[in-house]
């Protein structure tokens, strides 16, 4: 490996440690300089490298996090907004409602009324889901916790960054000898297209792993936490993913009293779409629950 790639390779073993701590600890005070630090690079070269990376400084991408977390917490949960409030690390409601409205031009109360608002960069999906695509009720399934190894994606979902981050993952894996039998393939979509913009949606292509594997470059490792899941499989194109969340969050979790943990889900790929139609791929949503 040339000094050029090894510095490159350090470069994203570096913010993948930077990413998952903000991820982690997105209700506790995020100090920029200790998040420097983890990064092992100074704060100047650090918030420089950040910018490069997110397209945005770290400080909005927090905040943008911040509100996107409790935006969907607002629509899918009846959980009082003080509280969610202090999930996605704000100090006061007010601290809070104020950078909701600056985010959304509306307030969290009005937003977790009005169903139907949308913000102005979202263009509504108009893939149709039916019941024959997606199981109308899920299992209940309990997990340990697991490990992966993963490639961030930042950009729209399903556009040339995710298949770039598959085929970094994927190969990766190859390379390693890490494809076993029992090797699973999952997608992990941290942000809703409904809250955040397209081209900073974040997603990650993750193979489960038995043994033990050290982190390399783009390719992180970390655990998926295990506990109780409702998993709904899904018969179909992956254009479908977006109404079958509709579904879920909008109808289901309701209708059931079921209440989310504060976990992220998963998508679960059981058929590969380079030897599947469209119509013939079969994925399972994990969705965490109490």
């Amino acid at each position: 490996m040339t000094g050029s790639e090894q510095t490159l390779k350090s470069y994203y073993e570096r913010i993948n440690v930077v990413m998952q701590y903000i991820h982690n600890h997105l209700d506790e005070k995020l100090d920029l300089d200790y998040l420097a630090s983890l990064s092992f690079y100074s704060p100047f070269h650090f918030h420089r490298i950040m910018r490069a990376y997110l397209g945005e400084s770290l400080g909005s991408h927090i905040q943008r996090t911040r509100v996107g977390f409790a935006a969907q917490f607002l629509r899918v949960t009846d959980m009082p907004i003080a509280e969610i409030a202090l999930k996605a690390g704000y100090d006061t409601p007010a601290s809070f409602n104020k950078a909701f409205r600056k985010r959304f031009g509306i307030s969290p109360r009005k937003f977790r009324e009005d169903k139907d608002y949308q913000l102005p960069f979202y263009e509504p999906i108009k893939h149709q889901i039916s019941m024959e695509n997606l199981t109308k009720q899920p299992e209940i399934r309990v997990i340990n916790d697991f490990k992966v190894i993963y490639v961030t994606a930042i950009g729209a979902y399903g556009d040339h960054n995710t298949e770039s981050a598959w085929k970094t993952v994927c190969d990766f894996a190859g390379q390693k000898n890490i494809f076993g039998p029992n090797a699973e393939f999952l997608g992990i979509s941290y942000d809703d297209p409904k809250i955040t913009e397209p081209e900073r949606c974040r997603y990650e292509a993750c193979i489960t792993i038995k043994s033990d594997v050290r982190p390399d470059g783009k390719v992180g490792v970390k655990t998926i936490s295990g506990g109780r899941y409702a998993v709904f499989k899904l018969v179909g194109p992956f254009t479908l993913l977006a109404p079958s969340y509709d579904y879920i969050f909008g109808h289901w979790m309701p209708e059931n009293g079921a209440e989310l943990r504060d976990e992220p889900g998963f998508e679960k790929y059981l058929k590969s779409p380079d030897s599947t139609p469209p119509d013939e791929l079969e994925t399972e949503i994990w969705v965490p629950i109490k």
